[in-house]
């Protein structure tokens, strides 16, 4: 909003001085700034101040380059974060089911002895 202001002064000192070097570079500057400025009304307070809060911890105050990470990531230029942690996740319930797998099929031994005194091994499948 100050930036604006700042133009519209600039603007109107343009207007009252004539010299033309002057008004080109500030032209050359207002297109610029239009074509690479954006301006964003009503959002909600907790979200610019969490947005701020990242672009100055991880971008060191770049906003542009916050809206422009985001948008890459939405569009899916940049990968889940999370991915890498699903996918260890998804292996390990795998290891499981296969360990769970292999003790269903394990068979439990059980050794009686006879009355003659001799031992017989007799297999008992697991219930899980």
């Amino acid at each position: 909003m100050v930036l604006l202001q700042v133009v519209y002064i600039l603007q109107e000192i343009m207007e009252t001085k004539q010299d033309k070097e002057f008004q080109k570079k500030f032209e050359e500057w207002k297109e610029n700034y239009r074509r690479t400025s954006l301006v964003i009304a009503r959002i909600p307070e907790k979200t610019k101040t969490e947005f701020m809060r990242w672009c100055e911890k991880e971008l060191c105050k770049d906003y542009g380059m916050g809206l422009k990470w985001l948008l890459d990531y939405y569009k899916g230029t940049l990968p889940n974060q999370n991915e890498e942690i699903n996918a260890k996740i998804d292996l390990l319930a795998d290891e499981i089911n296969k360990i769970k797998d292999k003790l269903k099929e394990k068979k439990e031994e059980k050794i009686l002895r006879a009355a003659d005194g001799s031992i017989k091994r007799i297999g008992i499948e697991q219930e899980g």
